[in-house]
């Protein structure tokens, strides 16, 4: 509950500042799929649900030119393709980086260890998704639902690269009205540390 209220606190805070700047416009969540620093862009796919304890990442694409200010751009995100793991319909939900679109591979889960923090022996210090294509299977790390899960992916879909298999970091970003494509905030809400003061 602690949390819960922390990060309530948070989106509190966001939606006073931006009220303080008469801000006629929206904010948007969801999960990094591509950052191109050059170019000045960030592209995400949005949380429908406008629920950030309930998530999903299934409102298509939507890319973002940089804020102009640098001190109102957060942590740099990491890119990935894995938006959500449906441990109840037995489906992996994936922003398919070719054909620019959101899809739902099924798959079968071997191994789900739940209450496994960052900070845990099996996961602190390693890398994953772990794809072991002699087994057909994928391991991924979930700090979301804080569980190490291994699951076994159709035959056709063992080959995608590991961006698929890896969660993008969770974005918000704030637009004016008048330029929806044109973010005025982002905060990297995966690195931002609601403990910190």
């Amino acid at each position: 509950m602690k949390i819960r209220s922390l990060l309530l606190i948070m989106v509190l805070g966001l939606t006073t500042f931006l009220a303080a700047c008469n801000f006629e416009g929206g904010v948007e969540q969801g999960r990094c799929v591509a950052f191109n620093p050059e170019g000045k862009t960030i592209t995400i796919v949005v949380d429908v649900t406008h629920d950030q304890f309930n998530p999903h990442y299934s409102g298509g694409t939507h890319t973002y030119k940089l804020p102009t200010t640098p001190g109102e751009m957060g942590p740099t995100p990491e890119v990935g393709g894995r938006l959500m793991i449906d441990l109840a319909k037995n489906n992996v939900l994936i922003y398919d980086n070719n054909a620019n679109a959101v899809r739902e591979i099924p798959v079968q889960f071997v191994d789900v260890e739940k209450n496994i923090r960052p900070k845990h022996p099996k996961v602190a210090g390693k890398t994953f998704p772990i794809v072991d294509k002699e087994q057909q299977t994928v391991t991924v790390y979930s700090s979301r639902l804080s569980s190490l899960i291994t699951f076994k992916v159709p035959a056709s879909e063992i080959d995608l690269p590991v961006y698929a298999w890896t969660a993008g970091n969770e974005m918000r970003v704030a637009f004016r009205t008048s330029d929806k494509d044109q973010a005025i905030r982002i905060m990297n809400v995966s690195k931002t540390n609601i403990f910190s003061k």
